[in-house]
């Protein structure tokens, strides 16, 4: 074997081991439910925030039921997460939200306190373990 062809050979064997998926972060399954006021919040948006890695969102079902994906995968980032909740009164349909600029011309009106869609004043954390994780939010406890 002639030196060009070892050194291509070299050349794509560590190609092919950068291309493993390792440096893919471990993630695991991750669901659970909202509640505000003693009832299922409905319709709100669930976002994990990772210290490291992406974040994962999700989104509650009429029983305030939620899992989270990240970037179109099932679960969440091992580890420490900061999380926020958004859940906002619906716009009727006659009204224009947004108007023709994309500028937004009626303000979202929040169903909850809107700390709990600031990622520094949420005051919500959770932990992400190797196994399926159910983390569950009573909202009027915070």
């Amino acid at each position: 074997m002639n030196r060009f062809a070892l050194i291509l050979l070299l050349i794509s064997a560590n190609a092919l081991m950068g291309c493993s998926g390792n440096d893919a972060p471990q993630m695991a399954v991750v669901k659970g439910n909202v509640t505000w006021k003693g009832k299922p919040l409905a319709d709100a948006g669930v976002t994990f925030t990772p210290e490291k890695g992406p974040v994962a969102t999700g989104r509650t079902d009429e029983a305030g039921q939620f899992s989270l994906s990240t970037r179109g995968s099932a679960g969440a980032v091992l580890g420490s997460h900061r999380v926020t909740i958004q859940a906002f009164e619906p716009i009727p349909d006659k009204m224009k939200s947004v108007s023709p600029d994309d500028q937004q011309v009626i303000p979202r009106v929040s169903r909850i306190p809107e700390k709990f869609g600031h990622l520094k004043k949420s005051g919500l954390q959770a932990d992400v373990t190797e196994t399926e994780n159910e983390i569950n939010f009573d909202l009027s406890s915070q």
